[in-house]
């Protein structure tokens, strides 16, 4: 169930519960039609209180799973965000018909495949989800800019658009990193020049 049709369930259902006591309370005619039909009266009430208590698990449940995935969604991001970084590095310093260049290439396969495999998870999580989208941009400009660049250098216009994607994708990945412990965040994200 989406957060969305949750809330307006217990909106829905909050409503009515609001709506039957005040009845209840100010309106003769509703209370003493009530009274005749204590059945039916039971009926909806328990059906309400029903309702009413499935939302608040439902919901409870829904926000520790949430709390519970958002470190595993971080960790899995960083993981993602050292593929793109290592990528626009191979690519900045790559030169035409050099061994770099190979490795560029190597480095867009493993971020293509990476990102094949770990979008299904990043996708539920708004934070990962647009960190995701900048991945997702950064690594098509480098596909462009590869592509472009196999017969010639790259051009300044070029790096310099890469950079700047990349400062993006570093600032979508921060949300995410703010959910890892800060000892496990150096073991994970490694050497500085990783």
């Amino acid at each position: 169930m989406t957060a969305l049709v949750r809330r307006v369930a217990a909106a829905a259902v909050a409503l009515t519960l609001i709506g039957l006591i005040a009845s209840d309370l100010w309106i003769g005619g509703f209370r003493t039609w009530w009274d005749r039909h204590s059945l039916t009266g039971s009926i909806v009430s328990s059906l309400l209180v029903l309702a009413a208590t499935g939302l608040i698990v439902d919901e409870v449940v829904a926000r520790r799973q949430r709390r519970e995935r958002a470190v595993s969604v971080a960790v899995q991001g960083l993981i993602v965000f050292g593929e793109p970084r290592r990528a626009c590095r191979a690519i900045l310093s790559s030169e035409q018909e050099t061994p770099r260049a190979s490795a560029a290439v190597e480095e867009l396969r493993t971020l293509a495949s990476m990102l094949l495999t770990a979008s299904s998870n990043l996708f539920d999580d708004p934070a990962a989800r647009r960190f995701l989208e900048q991945v997702q941009r950064l690594s098509i400009s480098m596909f462009r800019a590869l592509s472009a660049s196999s017969s010639s250098a790259l051009s300044a216009d070029d790096r310099a658009r890469l950079m700047a994607e990349m400062s993006q994708v570093e600032t979508a990945v921060t949300p995410l990193l703010v959910r890892i412990p800060l000892n496990d965040r150096a073991l994970l994200e490694g050497p500085p020049g990783d």
